[in-house]
C-alpha cells in the first residue's frame, strides 16, 4: 500500500511478468545472505509494482483486497491475472524508505488465478478479534519476517476486527517495529544483565557497522555517518527523550538497526545498552534504503565478539577501529556518557531512557 491522499491509497502487489526459478525470494531478504548487491538489485529489476486504487476507510473494492490478503498470506508465489494496457522497460525505481522495484504499472484488478499456500499460523492468527500489538509479537514468535508481518499489516489483516484498515507500507514498518520493541523491553526488563562488555564487527556491500553491547537497561543508540563524494554528514538517534533525532532519515534507518538488535535479545534473553556506529561510503548503497541498516546490524551480531574488559579498553578499541575517528562521531552529541566513558556510569532503572 501507498499513499495517495488518504483515505486513498494505491494498493498493489510486487510481481514479475515472467517465470522465474527463483522468484520466491525475489521479495523475501531473509534469503540473500551471501548474494552481492548487484544480483539483489538484478531481482527487483525483475519485480513490478501492480497497483490499484483503493479506498482503505470503506475497504473498497472489496474483491481486489480480498486478492490482496489471500497474496499476503499465501508462504509461496502465486499466479496473478491483471488488466493492463502495457508494462514499460525494467528499470529501478527508487521508493524512498521501502526496496526498489521496477516502476509502478496501474491496473483495473488484480486476480488470484493458482491456488495460494496459506500459512496455517498466519491464518489462525489473523482471524483473531486481538490487538495488532499482539498478533505482531505472536508472528514474529513463529518467526515470520518483519517484512511478512508488515505486510498483513498493511492489508488489513492485523488489529481488532472492527477496527481493521489499510496501512501505508511505510507507516505499517513503523507501527510494526515499534510494537515489537515496545514489548522486547517489556520482555527484557526482567532478564539478567550481560555480563561483559562486547564488540562486533561487520561489513556489508561496503558499508561498516560497528556495535558496543554493555551491561545495562536495554536501550539502543544508533550513529550514521556518511563519508559521500567527498561530504561528510552525520545523524544520531539515541534511545532517550532528551535528545531528538536529528533528521527523518536517520529516524528510519535507526528503527530498523533497532529491530535487528531487539531481536537479538530477545533471543538471547538478555539486557544490555547497545550502541551501533553505521558508516556509510558507497552511494550505490542509498537504493537499498534502510534494509542495510537491519541487515547490516544483523549480520555483525551474528559474528563471534571481541570481549572488551575495560572502559579504557573500550575506549581505545573505538578509536583504532572507527574511521574517522572518535571524535567525529561523538562531537556535540551525549555519546561518551551514554557509553560511560566520561567517568560517570550509564543512568539505570526503569525510568533511565525518560530522564
Amino acid at each position: 500500500m501507498q499513499t495517495d491522499k488518504y483515505p486513498i491509497l494505491s494498493g498493489g502487489v510486487l510481481a514479475s511478468t515472467e517465470p522465474l526459478e527463483w522468484l520466491s525470494i525475489y521479495d523475501h531478504p531473509e534469503a540473500w545472505e551471501g548474494l552481492n548487491r548487484e544480483s539483489i538489485l538484478s531481482m527487483r529489476r525483475h519485480l513490478y509494482q501492480f497497483a490499484i486504487t483503493i479506498n482503505a476507510r470503506d475497504m473498497q473494492p472489496r474483491d481486489t483486497i480480498k486478492s490482496l490478503q489471500t497474496i499476503a498470506l499465501s508462504v509461496t508465489p502465486v499466479a496473478l491475472g491483471v488488466e493492463v494496457a502495457s508494462v514499460p522497460p525494467r528499470h529501478l525505481h527508487n521508493r524512498g524508505g521501502l526496496l526498489p522495484c521496477s516502476p509502478t504499472v496501474q491496473v483495473k484488478s488484480i486476480d488470484v488465478l493458482s491456488d495460494p499456500e496459506i500459512s496455517n499460523v498466519a491464518k489462525r492468527i489473523t482471524e483473531k478479534d486481538m490487538p495488532a500489538s499482539e498478533s505482531i509479537w505472536s508472528l514474529l514468535d513463529y518467526d515470520y519476517s518483519l517484512d511478512r508481518v508488515v505486510r498483513l499489516m498493511s492489508v488489513g489483516l492485523l488489529g481488532r476486527l472492527s477496527n481493521r484498515r489499510l496501512v501505508p507500507m511505510k507507516s505499517a514498518y513503523k507501527a510494526v517495529i515499534d510494537s515489537f520493541i515496545s514489548r522486547a523491553v517489556m520482555e527484557l526488563v526482567e532478564k539478567p544483565f550481560a555480563y561483559t562488555t562486547e564488540m562486533y564487527l561487520a561489513n556489508l556491500f561496503g558499508d561498516t557497522f560497528t556495535i558496543i553491547m554493555q551491561p545495562g537497561e536495554p536501550r539502543v543508540d544508533y550513529v550514521n555517518m556518511e563519508l559521500i563524494g567527498g561530504k561528510t554528514s552525520r545523524g544520531t538517534s539515541f534511545d532517550d527523550l532528551r535528545y531528538p533525532d536529528t533528521d527523518p532519515k536517520t529516524s528510519v534507518f535507526a528503527d530498523h538497526a533497532r529491530f535487528s538488535v531487539y531481536a537479538n535479545l530477545v533471543r538471547k534473553k538478555m539486557s544490555c545498552h547497545v550502541t551501533v556506529f553505521h558508516l556509510s561510503q558507497d552511494r550505490r548503497n542509498a537504493i537499498l534504503g534502510p534494509w542495510i541498516a537491519k541487515a547490516g546490524v544483523k549480520k555483525a551480531l551474528e559474528t563471534s565478539p571481541v570481549s572488551l574488559d575495560t572502559d579504557t579498553n573500550v575506549r581505545a578499541i573505538l578509536e583504532s577501529v572507527l574511521r574517522p575517528d572518535l571524535n567525529a562521531w561523538i562531537h556535540n552529541t551525549p555519546l561518551l556518557k551514554r557509553l560511560g566513558l566520561t567517568g560517570e556510569g550509564l543512568p539505570n532503572g526503569p525510568l533511565a531512557a525518560l530522564i
